[in-house]
């Protein structure tokens, strides 16, 4: 058999102990530190000792509500204490489409620490709201307590109804005569409907078949219309009703008249004037 070589222990010089302390002193301060940030502060909501700050807490459910415009929809608050709060809170809405409104029921509450309460928010929306998504932002509020910004979605639709518009003048037309139309305006559906606009034109006129074999014209620019200068919306009940029932007075009524011109005007003699009517309206 071959000789093995002999082994020699060298001994660990006083530089390397020191070393190999300093990397077992830095592992200590790294897993003092990691047990540190694992037991609390900012990242866990709560304040400098395990302390909860002071504050309110307001939830919203539904999420979202969908509705037709002239209607409403209610969400129901949950309002907590936090932190130990206690004292009034006032409610407040924002981000709301125009011609909505917020209301609270009730409209305040009062909190003692730690309790709870229910709220109920109606949003109601006009026959004019636009149509679309809007997100509605609520607070609840405490001098400078303020709770967090709880957020919900208002869907508001758009609502298309027919309805139907007539009129026809009362006694024939003359040169420098103006009559109003007492228009009949028809509602088929089974709510009410805000009409917002309403215009009449003269879509034809028609001459005797005297006035056609003479040859003597008439036309829509022998006339004039004036359109409606009543108040808008006019609301309109299911059924059949007109400008007179609704206690408008015949001065707003739209109104023909039969021009004075210096040009000859028999063949509008006994003619027949076509009226087209139209309007817009939004159920309520």
């Amino acid at each position: 058999m071959e000789p093995q070589p002999a082994r020699m222990r060298m001994p660990l010089d006083r530089a390397g102990m020191a070393v190999k302390a300093t990397l077992l002193t830095l592992l200590v301060v790294l897993a003092s530190v990691a047990s540190l940030g694992a037991s609390g502060g900012p990242g866990n909501g709560k304040a400098a000792g395990g302390k909860e700050p002071v504050g309110i807490l307001v939830a919203l459910s539904p999420s979202s509500r969908s509705l037709d415009q002239g209607q409403s929809a209610t969400f129901e608050a949950s309002v907590s204490s936090r932190g130990g709060f206690s004292g009034p809170v006032a409610f407040s809405a924002t981000g709301l489409p125009s011609g909505t409104t917020a209301a609270w029921s009730p409209s305040s509450v009062v909190l003692s620490s730690g309790s709870s309460a229910k709220v109920t928010l109606t949003l109601a929306t006009s026959p004019t709201t636009p149509a679309g998504k809007f997100d509605v932002t609520v607070t609840g509020t405490n001098g400078a307590v303020r709770s967090n910004a709880e957020q919900v979605q208002l869907h508001v639709k758009e609502v298309k109804r027919n309805f139907g518009v007539s009129g026809s003048l009362g006694s024939p037309l003359a040169p420098g005569v103006s009559l109003p139309l007492d228009l009949q305006i028809s509602n088929p559906e089974k709510k009410n409907i805000a009409v917002t606009n309403l215009s009449a034109s003269i879509s034809n006129v028609v001459r005797t078949p005297a006035a056609v074999a003479a040859g003597l014209p008439c036309s829509s620019a022998d006339y004039s219309v004036t359109q409606f200068t009543g108040t808008y919306p006019l609301d309109i009940k299911p059924g059949s009703t007109s400008l007179s029932a609704l206690g408008l007075p015949p001065a707003s009524w739209p109104r023909i008249s039969m021009l004075d011109t210096l040009q000859l005007q028999d063949g509008c003699k006994g003619a027949t004037l076509e009226l087209t009517f139209s309007g817009t309206g939004q159920a309520n």
